[in-house]
């Protein structure tokens, strides 16, 4: 990809601004400050025929490309459709502990404050060792009181929380159809080169700032990159795999609970709480470890990036993106890649960890929608 320099960087930030793209600082209860981006509502087109599939980045039907390049001669919903997404928040950074530092994970959210929630903060070890229920509950909370910076209080209450599949996946497309190319810490500790380069973006000087509570590991704090790597939101690809909500596997069947916010009643519920629906589709035939070729295109997963075939790791038409799965039990979603792998991006898609899983690797981020 090559070293990107500042002229392009100034580029891709007007850009976004451009588009109505900016962002706020949420205050919560407890007076902690969350840095999020504003990810403004836009329409995507999706290939659906081989005639439209040459305006797609990798030329496969079922991949994004934006609406400027529909040609003529193109029927709507035979060769294309065009989905309407975006218009919310979403945090700018993986979320850490409100007193977390570059040196320190700081204190573990509990029910009193002021270790209520967890924040968005730029240069701070991010939270993780923590299971998805952990992260549902205390980024849930952020947004039961508070509001923006500047506009007072607002209700908030049950419209923020741990980001749903579908809401990565929009602003996976949002990221696609701008053709930017996407940074972030994909094995550059870890690498065997000398001087070390990670993998994917190729520049030695990408790696970022190294997380001290995770340098065996090789991750790095938010937001220790580069600015490129704020484009669109920090740390987007290969630093950390983070939980996604609302996609579970159970026996290899696809469950989703689209983009509600919060689908449990209690923080351990899984595929078989009510605003879980059984798709009665599942992944069989994806080779799992491989690179995603095409997407899946049924209506009821179109927006969760499924794969629909894989080809050899690291030469994907998605960017080298990767797919893991298992079989066996519920499954829950993880997405974007981290450091202990090369090639990584905002599309990774991992369906192999347990509910009760967790590890150094995966940490989270919410989202917000007015």
């Amino acid at each position: 990809m090559g070293k990107r320099t500042s002229l392009w960087i100034l580029e891709k930030m007007h850009g976004l601004i451009a588009q109505g793209s900016f962002l706020e600082v949420y205050i919560d209860q407890d007076a902690h400050e969350s840095v999020m981006r504003w990810i403004p509502p836009f329409r995507a087109c999706r290939a659906l025929t081989s005639v439209a599939a040459v305006a797609t980045p990798s030329g496969t039907i079922g991949d994004w490309f934006h609406p400027d390049q529909i040609q003529s001669g193109w029927t709507l919903n035979t060769d294309y459709e065009i989905v309407k997404a975006g218009g919310l928040y979403v945090d700018m950074y993986p979320c850490s502990s409100w007193d977390a530092s570059s040196t320190s994970k700081g204190t573990v959210a509990g029910d009193t404050a002021p270790n209520r929630q967890y924040v968005s903060q730029r240069g701070v070890a991010p939270r993780v060792s923590q299971p998805i229920a952990h992260f549902r509950q205390y980024l849930y909370n952020r947004f039961s009181g508070g509001g923006f910076a500047g506009s007072g209080s607002a209700n908030w209450a049950g419209k923020g929380g741990l980001i749903p599949d579908q809401y990565w996946f929009e602003i996976w497309i949002w990221t696609r159809i701008n053709r930017w190319l996407l940074h972030g810490n994909t094995n550059g500790y870890n690498s065997t080169e000398n001087p070390k380069v990670p993998h994917w973006h190729l520049n030695p000087n990408e790696i970022g700032i190294l997380d001290a509570t995770e340098a065996a590991n090789g991750g790095s704090i938010t937001g220790g990159g580069p600015l490129e790597w704020d484009i669109p939101i920090s740390d987007f690809c290969g630093n950390r795999w983070e939980f996604a909500e609302g996609l579970r596997l159970y026996n290899g069947v696809i469950y989703t609970a689209g983009k509600t916010i919060k689908p449990w009643s209690n923080p351990s519920d899984g595929y078989d709480n009510a605003n879980f629906t059984n798709t009665n589709l599942t992944i069989s035939g994806v080779t799992s470890g491989q690179s995603v070729a095409s997407y899946r295109i049924e209506s009821a997963i179109k927006l969760h990036g499924i794969a629909a075939s894989t080809t050899t790791a690291g030469s994907g038409g998605f960017d080298g993106q990767g797919w893991w799965h298992d079989l066996s039990g519920e499954r829950i979603a993880r997405r974007g890649g981290n450091c202990g792998y090369g090639a990584q991006c905002p599309g990774a898609l991992d369906l192999s960890y347990a509910p009760s899983g967790y590890a150094w690797s995966p940490g989270a981020r919410a989202v917000l929608v007015p």
